[in-house]
């Protein structure tokens, strides 16, 4: 009877201890579940935000796309018309000197007529027909031949040349008329550009100072200390200027990034990072080994900075330092156990600590 109390008692402190045990199981098995909602939404977020920058980054270089086409098709059109324009203008010049010419030619016919004959045209024309009984036909006829082989050395006269000069008159009156809306066009979409360009200067202007102010401050305190500044182009638009980074670590005269050494080349390029990450913060970021050039007290004002960061964005870094990793949430390693195949390896801290506690 006491072996089975005995037993009894055992069996009951294991029942007991099982209990707390699958207690235990789900309590965690609650909180695991609470860490999936919660990365869920958080996926959900992501996605909302990638889909929004996807959907504004189209549209805008949908519109830029537009533009530029509808730009490089009217100045197509222009110069097409421009091409047909000059061959019309100059033929209606040519019928305008061959008119003149047919002037100079006629007012050349009636003066030799008026010294060669005494006989003015224009008077005679307004006389009308002489009268038959004082004419004298034969010397009419003689006068009439003489004048007739005049013009005949004169060559032939293009009868059709003034109904022909309106028509390119007309013709070209269109020409101009389209080359004016072409020209117009032209000018709303210059327009339109130049509202696009001012509107990209004033938006880089702010975050490039932003940028300027954020790198400043996260160098020095990257640094602990010394100075740096970004630099434009001057005399030269500021879209297409180019960009110089200048730095001076603590104890060091100010000199280009080109002059630094490794290390403070990789710091300085982290603290311009992170100063843009914090002009234009994003929920999610990605380093790839940005921590291969540092040295230990580096890598640990790079893991303070970081620090600083992972309260708005999540971080995925990839890297070999110990002391980067050492404040990671989760790590997952890379193996390759078996040549050719890579396998995964994955940490959480939060779970080991809880088991450990």
């Amino acid at each position: 009877a006491k072996t089975c109390a005995d037993e009894l008692r055992d069996r009951e402190a294991q029942l007991s201890s099982t209990q707390v045990d699958l207690a235990a199981c789900r309590k965690r098995r609650g909180e695991a579940q609470q860490e999936i909602e919660r990365n869920e939404a958080l996926c959900k977020e992501l996605a909302v935000a990638q889909a929004k920058a996807d959907a504004t980054t189209k549209s805008l270089d949908s519109e830029r796309a537009v533009i530029r086409t509808a730009l490089q098709s009217k100045q197509t059109l222009g110069r097409d018309l421009k091409s047909q324009q000059e061959p019309l203008a100059s033929e209606v010049q040519n019928l305008r000197v061959q008119e003149n010419k047919l002037k100079l030619q006629m007012d050349g016919v009636a003066e030799r007529m008026r010294e060669e004959y005494e006989v003015n045209l224009a008077e005679a024309d307004a006389q009308g027909p002489p009268d038959d009984q004082t004419s004298n036909w034969d010397q009419v006829k003689a006068e009439a031949e003489s004048i007739r082989t005049k013009i005949e050395r004169m060559g032939n006269v293009n009868l059709d040349a003034i109904q022909e000069q309106d028509q390119l008159e007309i013709r070209l009156a269109e020409y101009t008329k389209q080359t004016e809306d072409i020209t117009q066009a032209q000018k709303d979409l210059q327009e339109v550009i130049r509202k696009i360009n001012q509107t990209s200067r004033e938006l880089f202007e702010k975050t490039f100072n932003d940028v300027r102010t954020n790198f400043q401050e996260i160098y020095r305190k990257l640094f602990g200390g010394g100075k740096a500044d970004i630099l434009l182009e001057e005399g030269v638009d500021i879209l297409e200027a180019g960009i110089e980074i200048v730095a001076r670590p603590p104890g060091k005269e100010l000199r280009s990034i080109t002059l630094l050494s490794g290390g403070e080349k990789t710091m300085t390029t982290v603290a311009l990072l992170f100063a843009i990450f914090k002009a234009r913060p994003s929920p999610f970021c990605i380093l790839d080994e940005v921590d291969a050039a540092l040295d230990e007290n580096n890598i640990s004002r790079f893991v303070l900075m970081l620090k600083d960061f992972i309260g708005d964005c999540q971080f995925v870094v990839i890297t070999h330092s110990k002391r980067t990793m050492s404040v990671a949430d989760v790590l997952y390693g890379i193996t390759m156990q078996e040549s050719g195949v890579s396998k995964k390896v994955s940490v959480r801290f939060q779970e080991i600590e809880r088991k450990v506690a």
